[in-house]
């Protein structure tokens, strides 16, 4: 019974390492406007969070998008996101900035080469009536000015 008492434990810690995530990522670059767009797809009952919180140290973990560096191009400004739906959670206790069914992020960049590879990593968490789970999404948008 012990035995089967630590497993449960075990896969409940490391569960969302081995799930679906409920949210799909697409990237794409816009050339004339020199930005990388981040459309999330969110599934039907679960919600995204923001990237700019109302209360970011309690609460659900915001949206977080990590650049890796690299001399071909250079991040301009901060994150972008559309405007959020923003309500008081009573299972959080906190005013929550979230979105439901899809949202945008977009950010501004500056490239030094005809070519570059941007990547990097978005890390979230996705809640829904019964449960949150952290995620994590690594992204590569290939850039080529030359076509």
């Amino acid at each position: 019974m012990k035995n089967s008492i630590s497993l449960i434990l075990i896969l409940n810690l490391y569960f969302p390492y081995f799930s679906q995530s409920p949210v799909s990522w697409e990237t794409q670059y816009n050339k004339e406007e020199n930005k990388i767009i981040f459309d999330a797809i969110i599934g039907k009952g679960w919600h995204l969070y923001a990237v700019n919180v109302p209360v970011p140290n309690e609460g659900p973990l915001p949206t977080i998008f990590e650049f890796h560096s690299n001399s071909s191009y250079s991040i301009r400004g901060e994150i972008q996101q559309e405007k959020p739906k923003i309500k008081f959670d009573k299972g959080f206790g906190v005013k929550i900035a979230y979105y439901e069914n899809k949202a945008r992020f977009v950010q501004q960049i500056n490239t030094n080469l005809d070519s570059a590879k941007v990547s990097g990593e978005i890390k979230y968490m996705t809640c829904n009536e019964e449960k949150c789970l952290p995620f994590n999404y690594k992204f590569l948008v290939k850039i080529n000015h030359q076509n």
